[in-house]
Parts: C-alpha cells; structure tokens; sequence
C-alpha cells in the first residue's frame, strides 16, 4: 500500500507545541499579542475541528501528545493539558510556534501551518481551542 507523501510526512514528523519551550521562544513582540478572536463557543467549536484535522494526528484529540503519530519522531509531543504550559506560554507565544513550526537542521519536529491554515484568524481560534484543554488538578480526598 502506497501512502501518499504528505501523510508519511505526518506520520513520521512529531509536532510538538511546546517542544523545546526553552530554546524556541517566540520573540517578544509576539508573546505580547493577545489573541483577537473571542473565547465564543463558536469559535472554539471551528479551533476543535481545526484542531482535529491539523494537530490531533501527533498531540491527540484530548492535546496529551498521544496521538497516532506520536511515537514515529525522536520528541514526543507535549502534553498541552498541562497547567504549567499553560501558564507559561502566552496566547501570542502558542499561535507563533502554531504558525512558524519549529525546525532542528532539516528535520521538521512541529510544521509551520501558516501555510494549510491560511486564515490568521482560524489560527487564533486553535489558541482559543486549547486553552479549553487545560487539565484541572483533583481535588484531594476529604
């Protein structure tokens, strides 16, 4: 069975939102931007479909980095449930790294999707999408 050159891409690139959050910092002046587009549920509901088609393929439909394509790559994607990357990387910093991907040499380990994702706006809804992914710490037992 032949798989088409874009899905073997897929599947054997990691994506990985937060990959290196150390080193692939996003400049300053897009950390500061704030996402334009409302928290609506409508817009959350196109950022899940958007989502869905471009990201869940690697970061997996709940963000824990256990999509189907997680294992093909040497990073494994990173859980974006979780608080501390949440309350690390700004709107601005989430929506750059969605836009520009991240590279290591020649090997792609989060694709740039300002390309497959054209509109600005469609990329700010995938922000407000995943902020909804925020895991909650239980509540300790009484």
């Amino acid at each position: 069975m032949r798989v088409p050159l874009a899905l073997s891409l897929s599947l054997l690139l990691p994506a990985a939102l937060g990959a290196g959050d150390g080193d692939w910092a996003a400049p300053a002046e897009e950390r500061d931007k704030p996402n334009p587009v409302a928290a609506a549920p409508d817009a959350i509901s196109k950022g899940r479909a958007l989502y869905q088609r471009h990201c869940a393929s690697c970061h997996g439909n709940g963000g824990k980095g256990d999509g189907p394509a997680a294992g093909f790559g040497a990073d494994i994607p990173d859980d974006l449930t979780d608080p501390a990357r949440q309350d690390r990387l700004t709107d601005g910093e989430i929506f750059w790294k969605l836009s520009t991907g991240l590279r290591e040499g020649s090997e792609v380990v989060m694709p740039a999707f300002s390309r497959q994702i054209p509109s600005e706006n469609d990329r700010w809804r995938i922000v407000a999408f995943l902020r909804t992914l925020r895991r909650t710490e239980a509540a300790p037992a009484p």
